[in-house]
């Protein structure tokens, strides 16, 4: 019967993986209510919002917190930053031991697409469909308003700095960097230290084998903790290192890093998903904030310099039209945990456990 559910409503070829899983909610209408009228009622409730954010970056909410409180400069909310895996298990533990009445958030937009269902099938989520809801492509929503994918992020651009490398010269194919010029010279994030980076390292073994990762080793690469580390490193002038390419780090985070999209190999897109706790006790300042990050006034922001998001409007390059990339992949893959965790050991094997401090602690990253 659950499979025959999950196959319903995914648009995916793998029938075992869902956002829409249904556990007796009652239906919900969608959000009817300006953003002005939202925040209105917002203003009447007493407290300060609590907001998990899923990043491993100080800068990966910088501009959402600057827009946010310029549009509605009287909420009270404190966003924090923290990797997906820590705030997931956060909300789990704060739950058990307040006997169910905290999950430590109010709101929580993180990777770990897998914690999603569950929380719903637990009830520990409020349905919410936001003003925009019919715009949300259906893959990327739960049919009752519980959970919906909030934006596309990426892993497996190739990041470069042209200041180190020629534009012209800097491969599209994963392999060619196992070529003897770029010894020395790539900075990767470590794929057992992230779900999304060890799916894209997942995917490379099963096109190329476990001789790539081996001949990658022995280009005497710089691993790095945090998808934007690399970037970052790679960002520098040639007078302070000589890291030029990745193509496992964020294209988020430095600015003047160039990018190539691959052309032989699959890189990795997912759904960034949030959702309302329902044991918050602002619940109108909880949909004012996911309101917010789904209007067309953040959407267009956030969508920017991928071109991907999970509204048609401003999902201009097709995300589920791609062939190089597919979001629902990411998803699947986390179902299993047992299979998440079988590879990330292979991994760990391999390159041993992530060295160094946490990225939001590390001050090389912004």
């Amino acid at each position: 019967m659950v499979c025959a559910i999950l196959a319903g409503c995914y648009l995916l070829a793998l029938v075992t993986s869902s956002f829409c899983l249904t556990y007796g909610h009652k239906p919900i209408g969608i959000e009817s209510r300006s953003l002005e009228a939202i925040y209105q009622a917002a203003l009447k409730e007493k407290g300060t919002l609590k907001i998990s954010w899923g990043g491993d970056a100080r800068s990966a909410s910088t501009g959402l917190i600057a827009a946010f409180t310029k549009r509605f400069p009287d909420v009270k909310f404190n966003l924090t930053v923290d990797l997906s895996k820590y705030h997931d298990s956060r909300a789990d533990r704060t739950f058990d031991t307040s006997n169910g009445e905290d999950d430590g958030a109010d709101v929580i937009v993180i990777q770990t697409v897998h914690d999603f269902p569950r929380w719903k099938e637990a009830n520990r989520l409020l349905p919410y469909k936001v003003a925009t809801w019919n715009d949300i492509q259906s893959p990327f929503k739960d049919e009752d308003g519980t959970f919906t994918g909030c934006f596309i992020y990426e892993f497996g651009i190739i990041v470069f700095n042209d200041n180190k490398v020629a534009n012209d010269t800097v491969p599209t194919s994963y392999k060619a960097f196992l070529k003897p010029e770029w010894r020395n010279k790539l900075a990767l994030t470590y794929p057992n230290d992230d779900d999304a980076i060890l799916y894209l390292f997942t995917s490379i073994v099963k096109r190329h084998g476990w001789t790539f990762i081996d001949s990658l080793v022995s280009q005497n690469v710089t691993w790095l903790r945090g998808s934007g580390t690399p970037s970052e490193l790679i960002a520098k002038p040639p007078s302070q290192n000589e890291l030029t390419a990745s193509f496992a780090a964020s294209t988020r985070v430095a600015a003047v890093v160039s990018t190539k999209l691959p052309t032989e190999d699959h890189y990795v897109t997912w759904p960034q998903t949030g959702a309302i706790f329902a044991t918050t006790t602002m619940p109108e300042t909880a949909k004012l904030f996911m309101s917010y990050i789904m209007s067309d006034e953040w959407q267009a922001i956030a969508s920017a310099s991928s071109g991907y998001a999970t509204r048609k409007e401003f999902d201009k390059n097709e995300v589920l039209n791609q062939t190089l990339t597919n979001p629902l992949g990411f998803v699947t893959f986390m179902q299993d945990r047992a299979n998440v965790e079988r590879w990330r050991f292979q991994f760990e094997t391999t390159l041993g456990t992530p060295q160094g401090v946490s990225p939001l602690l590390n001050k090389t990253v912004i």
